[in-house]
């Protein structure tokens, strides 16, 4: 009877396992992947919280909110949608001319960027590098929003927004080539 009332050990190994340590959470073949020169970060970064994100200076700010522009027109499938963008983009470069700091400000956002290519100090181009994908938008595609940008700013009425102006002035294209066509007589706000 004495055999019955012994508790049943559940490893069924008779009791030799129940005196071991437990065995680590991670396995050794884990840790080699979540090493810290692991070649899967993803895996890496899913056990450590996400930091949370806050602006430390006004430019990653005003960045982040075309970068919200950036991912809202890519997410929607019109053609007018990047008007949703370079409405960002002239809104925040436009305020930087009324402050008098536009190249100040573009190139410090140039700067955030690792390894930043040297641009001709043109804010809205250099901001559309700054926010855009550039597998989306080449160095063509960035040069004409760029020429119609700074069209816009030079030719449209306060009160107007941006969309219906460049709409009203033939599209993105004619904007552009108005403004490289009348380029060299006047020049360039800044």
């Amino acid at each position: 009877m004495e055999d019955s009332a012994k508790p049943i050990d559940p490893s069924g190994s008779g009791g030799a396992v129940a005196n071991r340590p437990p065995k680590p959470t991670i396995s050794p073949i884990r840790e080699r992947i979540l090493g810290p020169l692991s070649r899967y970060p993803r895996l890496k970064n899913a056990l450590v919280s996400k930091p949370i994100l806050h602006p430390v200076s006004s430019i990653e700010a005003e960045l982040a909110e075309m970068d919200r522009a950036w991912r809202k027109y890519r997410s929607i499938n019109d053609r007018d949608a990047v008007y949703i963008y370079l409405a960002s983009v002239f809104k925040v470069v436009m305020r930087w001319r009324l402050l008098d700091c536009a190249r100040k400000k573009s190139r410090a956002a140039l700067r955030l960027r690792l390894n930043p290519p040297q641009l001709r100090p043109e804010p809205f181009g250099i901001i559309i590098f700054c926010t855009a994908d550039p597998e989306i938008v080449d160095a063509k595609t960035r040069s004409k929003w760029s020429r119609v940008l700074r069209y816009a700013a030079r030719a449209k009425p306060a009160g107007q927004r941006i969309t219906d102006f460049v709409k009203s002035n033939g599209g993105l294209n004619e904007c552009a080539r108005r403004f490289a066509r009348n380029r060299r007589y006047v020049s360039d706000l800044r």
